[in-house]
């Protein structure tokens, strides 16, 4: 760690310990409107002992976790209220004490600072009110659950289909790797195809909703829901982006095996190129807790791996056929595609610009799971069809 100052750009100054690019130790921050906080810092939030003055004269002083008032503290109201006591993340669980009540302030920190270009909520300071979202947690939590739902249902129905309809249940993809070997008759190296495996392609449709399903339940979940709403608080939604990771990966590859790519090594290639672009979404959440300017350049790459199976897709699709003859599915998947698949960075992009209710990060999050559940159905049963069709 190192003891360095910084002015940001909104005029917060800070002056402390420093690990990396992160506040990380002891220091004191002061925002542009006076306030002041004064202790120790975690990964660029408030953590441990410290004290938070405001402009109004109220002040906490006590114990932080993660930036918020966690553990044993004082806080005392402009007109002298104390409540003094213990604080789980952010919220008072004594008793409030009358102004005239005698409190000392705890030793060791004098009055001073808090966090300059840091999300809204963070710091949870007692002197600001926080504008309310018109989107609760207790909405989100039973929309996520609806949401699953409705995954499940559909999940359901295309497996049983999967497995009584005789068509679906005989529709299988091939899977080869192609590798070089040398013919001793023409004295060259020469591809020899194998067979790996025959995918059984309803199967996998359905597979596709059941991870979706799975991940709502697991949001809705006691032991993750906690974790959900502290990163929807940060702006960042960790499990969003790892469920498009591994869902929307799998549906892809199914849409490119339905267009002939049948190669092993480019079905991998298609399946990583697609995570990746989704992880790189992770990573503009994660980048921009930490900047006073939204940094673009994982949305730009993000942007560019997406593309890339699309290229193939497309290739296979388009490419060694007379347009007359493609079958009307493959338009439809490949046009609908297009759709979903710009409409989630023009989410992304409208929540980073704050234009209208898109300043409102929960706002954005709905967006996500509509656009999911809406993205996800039509596409899944568009492939069905061309199960149902095979070329």
């Amino acid at each position: 760690m190192e003891n360095r100052s910084y002015t940001y750009p909104n005029g917060a100054y800070y002056e402390g310990e420093w690990k990396g690019n992160q506040r990380h130790g002891y220091g004191v921050l002061v925002l542009p409107d006076g306030t002041r906080y004064t202790g120790y810092w975690a990964d660029n939030q408030p953590d441990g002992k410290g004290l938070i003055v405001a402009p109004d004269g109220s002040y906490y002083n006590g114990e932080w976790r993660r930036g918020k008032k966690h553990g044993e503290g004082v806080f005392s109201k402009p007109d002298g209220t104390m409540l003094s006591g213990q604080w789980f993340e952010g919220r008072f669980t004594g008793k409030e004490e009358p102004p005239d009540a005698d409190l000392e302030k705890e030793e060791g920190l004098e009055p001073q600072p808090r966090d300059p270009g840091e999300k809204t909520g963070e710091l949870d300071l007692p002197h600001r009110e926080k504008k309310k979202s018109a989107i609760s947690f207790a909405y989100l939590k039973k929309f996520n659950l609806v949401m699953g739902l409705l995954h499940l249902t559909q999940g359901i129905l295309m497996m049983v289909f999967a497995l009584t309809i005789d068509q679906i249940r005989a529709f299988k993809t091939p899977i080869w790797s192609y590798f070089l070997e040398f013919d001793t008759t023409l004295m060259r190296l020469v591809t020899r195809p194998e067979l790996l495996w025959e995918l059984p392609f309803g199967i996998f449709v359905s597979l596709f909703l059941l991870l979706s399903a799975l991940a709502h339940f697991i949001i809705v979940s006691p032991a993750a829901h906690k974790t959900y709403l502290g990163d929807l608080k940060r702006g960042i939604n960790r499990f969003r982006w790892y469920e498009y990771s591994l869902s929307s990966s799998l549906m892809i590859i199914l849409i490119a095996q339905l267009f002939g790519v049948y190669d092993i090594g480019a079905l991998i290639a298609i399946f990583l190129l697609n995570a990746a672009m989704n992880l790189f979404g992770l990573m503009m959440e994660e980048v921009n807790q930490h900047t006073e300017e939204t940094k673009w350049s994982p949305f730009v790459f993000g942007c560019i791996a997406g593309i890339g199976p699309w290229i193939v897709i497309i290739m296979h699709a388009l490419g060694n056929a007379d347009p007359a003859e493609v079958p009307w599915f493959v338009y439809a998947i490949i046009g609908s595609y297009f759709v979903f698949f710009n409409l989630f960075p023009v989410n992304m992009v409208l929540q980073y610009k704050k234009v209208g209710k898109w300043a409102d990060y929960l706002y954005g999050e709905r967006g996500y799971i509509i656009l999911s559940l809406v993205a996800k159905s039509v596409l899944a049963w568009l492939v069905f069809a061309g199960v149902m069709q095979p070329m």
